[in-house]
Formats: C-alpha cells, structure tokens, sequence
C-alpha cells in the first residue's frame, strides 16, 4: 500500500487528507503527519494503516475537541460539527463523542442547565424560546425537559420583571402603551395567557386591559 496524496485542507490549513491507494483516506493535523513522517510515495502496511485510522485519527479528533470544549461548554452536537468542519468521518466522531460524554466531559444537560441560567440573569425570555435556542444547538427535547425541571422557571415571574425594568418610569397607560406591554413579551416568547397576568400583575387597576 502506498500514500497516493496529500491534500492541505483548503478552508482549514493546519489539516490535510491522506490517500493511500487512491480511495482509501484519513484526515489529520498537518503537525500529526509529519511527526507520523507520512508523505506522498511512501508504503505502508495494512497494520500501520488499520493503527493510524483507528487510533492516531481518534486521538487528533480527541485532541481537537478537548481544546473546543475547554474554551466554554460545548454540546455534543456543537463537538460533532466541529469535528466534521475539519474533515473527521462520521464514524470518528461519534466515537469521540461517545468517549468523552462517558467520563463527563460532554454533558448536555449541565449544558442547558448552564445556559438557562445564564441566560435568564442576562437575557430573559420564555421557557419556549429558550427551548428553540437549545434545540438548534441539537440537544434533544428529552434533555431539554430535563434541564428545565432542574431549573424550576418561574415564566410568570420573568415576565412580570421583565415590563417592571422595562417600563418602569411610565406612569399612565393608555391603549399605546399596553400593546407595547403585549408586543414586548410577546417578543420574548411568552404565550398569551403569559402576558395576560404578567400586565394584569403589572396594571392591577386596569380591569379592562385585555381589550387593548
């Protein structure tokens, strides 16, 4: 068997592909390459082959997602694009993957525990909105249930302090300023019967502010 090529990844210049045969290839670090001393012409043997696919490849991949993760928390999926951005199979990456949520390093729902709480200091919305922005970071919906059952989300209460602190320094409503109560909320993803006692809480003598 003999490396055929090696491609330098174009979007990414640190990784290359390696082609053994003309169809079989791996990706890896350019640094891992050269320490492996692959290079174009060279032979290898089908041993060496099965141990830089099956061990070399998943330690780089490994690597590279330690270092992803050790910046800020990352979900699994986050890990997998990553990986799959540098040229990493499938295959590879679940394994990975697979690895490090066994010993903890991937957890997703401390992932969304995390986000949920900071997000609800910083930025507060809706348990609905929160929800949407965590499955498009592909946590599951049973993780994500999970997550806010830890979390106890007072929405009610997050919406009655979200119109407080925004409009705190109004002292008469009128028809204007209730729809710009309701539009605000709304905005945040807060169901109608949400923002109905949340300004309800708000205006306590305003009976008819439904109507608005």
């Amino acid at each position: 068997m003999v490396i055929t090529s090696v491609e330098v990844n174009k979007n990414i210049a640190s990784m290359a592909k390696v082609y053994v045969d003309d169809n079989i290839y791996f990706c890896l670090p350019q640094k891992r390459i050269k320490a492996l001393e692959l290079y174009e012409g060279k032979n290898i043997t089908p041993e060496t082959l099965e141990f830089i696919m099956t061990y070399e490849v998943t330690d780089a991949a490994k690597c590279t997602a330690v270092k992803y993760i050790a910046a800020r928390l990352r979900t699994s999926y986050e890990v997998g694009q990553k990986l799959l951005e540098l040229g990493y199979e499938e295959e590879t990456l679940d394994k990975v993957i697979q690895s490090l949520t066994e010993i903890d390093y991937i957890n997703d729902c401390r992932y969304c525990v995390k986000y949920i709480s900071e997000k609800t200091k910083l930025q507060p919305k809706s348990a609905k909105m929160l929800s949407m922005e965590l499955s498009h970071r592909g946590i599951s919906d049973d993780i994500i249930s999970k997550a806010f059952e830890e979390i106890n989300l007072d929405e009610d209460d997050i919406a009655l302090n979200l119109i407080k602190k925004k409009f705190s320094k109004i002292t008469s409503f009128d028809e204007k300023t209730i729809q710009k109560m309701k539009t605000f909320l709304a905005g945040r993803g807060f169901s109608y019967q949400q923002i109905s006692r949340a300004v309800s809480a708000f205006i306590p003598d305003y009976d008819n502010w439904e109507n608005y």
